[in-house]
């Protein structure tokens, strides 16, 4: 009897404990994690806001590297003659340039070809070849004399395994010594040409140590000349402002500064090299630049936003550091720069107007001195270079702020996290003690009820007897 009536009380209670229980943690929960829940969004919101000013500035300082970089902005090249051609070396000329040149012989790579073997499966013998690199004289009457240059000696070995004209072309080309191998192939005939790199002083001559008979047929040495002569190693030859010069190559860095020449072909009269600034190049750049300025400062004032009209403030409204990031900004228009002899992008026509926004005035630009626009081009550069802390008007500087920001407020997110998760555990806990406590009294009012139960069945049971 007992036990059917504990079963019918819940054993016990009555109560939904487990309810009960619940209910009160998550209530205890909810009170001490709310709090750190809207720090932890409001700090998410905050870096990821950071992150994207970060990300904007960045962009654009690479945008403007770029055409920095690529010469856009600088002194441009020119030649009247695709004879010669001429692109920039490094950051470009310093200033103007005219010069002429004239091309009377460029310069060329040693060639020797072989007798005609019957295919490039041929055997060719085994043993070495050594290839030693230097100044070949030609001797009146025929032959020549070899000097040795500084160039290390390179020796290639034909084994078993390659032991065809085929395998002999192949293990030159692979053995970096510089020369060049093909196979002339035609009906029932195959060549083996070999060309070296240009210049007199890279001329080569072969010598052979041979396991038995065959590679013999490649020396090429004063007294042996097994190989013959296509074409002699020769140095380029050639006038610039009316002064003689060789050089071992046809491309060449050391006669105008700041200019590589291209050397294609023979010219019978000069041709003029010349290199000028090209203003509207510049313009073209600073009205994009001074574009995405505005750009970035209408994405902070849109992050700064006050709550307004109902909705919610944006996630930068209080930010020390979206404020420093658009002073900085705003401070680069007025400040000079050292590197560009004290031009500052206002001398370039950039303002800010009544209403906040950034623009240029391309007349005033047009109006710089000639003379300027190399400072205007190392402006340019300056404002894209990368992070110094020395560099202050630097673009990836100021972008630097947020990341130092953003470092701070991911600690904080971090501390957070950590509140919320010892929130969630010490929850944990409660949860297990309430749940003992609830448990203890319900045992407890079972145990009442069954002792009143007993008790009403004795009364009843006395009642009975006494009637």
């Amino acid at each position: 009897m007992a036990t059917n009536v504990l079963t019918a009380f819940n054993a016990g209670s009555g109560l939904d404990s487990r309810a009960l229980v619940d209910g009160l943690v998550n209530v205890e929960r909810e009170v001490r994690s709310a709090p750190l829940t809207r720090r932890v969004e409001t700090l998410t919101a905050r870096i990821s806001a950071l992150g994207q000013l970060r990300s904007a500035l960045s962009g654009i300082a690479t945008s403007l590297d770029s055409r920095v970089r690529t010469g856009e902005l600088g002194v441009q090249l020119a030649s009247s003659d695709a004879a010669i051609g001429v692109e920039r070396v490094g950051i470009g000329p310093a200033g103007t340039v005219a010069s002429g040149v004239v091309v009377n012989r460029l310069a060329g790579g040693q060639r020797l070809n072989s007798a005609t073997f019957t295919s490039g499966s041929d055997p060719v013998g085994l043993g070495t070849l050594s290839f030693q690199f230097g100044r070949r004289t030609p001797v009146v009457g025929g032959g020549f004399t070899f000097a040795a240059g500084t160039r290390p000696s390179v020796n290639v070995t034909i084994t078993a395994e390659n032991n065809t004209l085929a395998g002999l072309a192949r293990a030159i080309n692979e053995s970096g010594a510089g020369v060049t191998a093909s196979i002339i192939a035609s009906a029932g005939s195959a060549t083996l040409v070999l060309r070296g790199p240009e210049g007199a002083e890279n001329a080569f001559v072969i010598s052979a140590a041979a396991n038995g008979a065959g590679l013999e047929r490649f020396n090429h040495t004063p007294g042996t000349e097994t190989l013959g002569l296509g074409e002699a190693a020769q140095d380029a030859e050639l006038v610039v402002d009316g002064v003689a010069i060789t050089r071992g190559t046809n491309r060449i860095e050391d006669v105008i500064a700041g200019a590589r020449l291209n050397l294609k072909r023979t010219t019978t009269a000069g041709v003029a090299i010349t290199a000028a600034r090209d203003g509207q190049a510049i313009s073209g750049a600073l009205a994009d630049f001074v574009g995405t300025l505005q750009a970035m400062r209408q994405l902070i004032g849109d992050f700064r936003r006050p709550p307004q009209d109902g909705e919610e403030p944006g996630p930068l409204a209080n930010d020390p550091t979206a404020r420093a990031l658009d002073q900085r900004i705003t401070r680069l228009i007025t400040q000079p720069v050292s590197q560009a002899n004290g031009l500052r992008l206002a001398d370039l026509g950039v303002s800010i107007q009544r209403d906040g926004s950034i623009t240029v005035n391309t007349a005033q630009l047009a109006n710089l001195p000639a003379t300027r626009l190399g400072d205007a081009e190392a402006l340019l550069r300056e404002l894209s270079g990368a992070a110094s802390p020395t560099r202050p008007n630097r673009l990836q500087s100021i972008a630097q702020l947020a990341v130092t920001a953003s470092e701070g407020l991911t600690r904080q997110r971090d501390r957070a996290n950590a509140d919320l998760e010892k929130v969630n555990r010490a929850a944990d806990v409660q949860r297990i003690l309430l749940t003992r406590q609830f448990a203890a009294m319900d045992r407890a009012v079972a145990q009442s009820r069954a002792t009143q139960v007993q008790l009403d069945q004795q009364i009843a049971f006395w009642t009975r007897s006494e009637n």
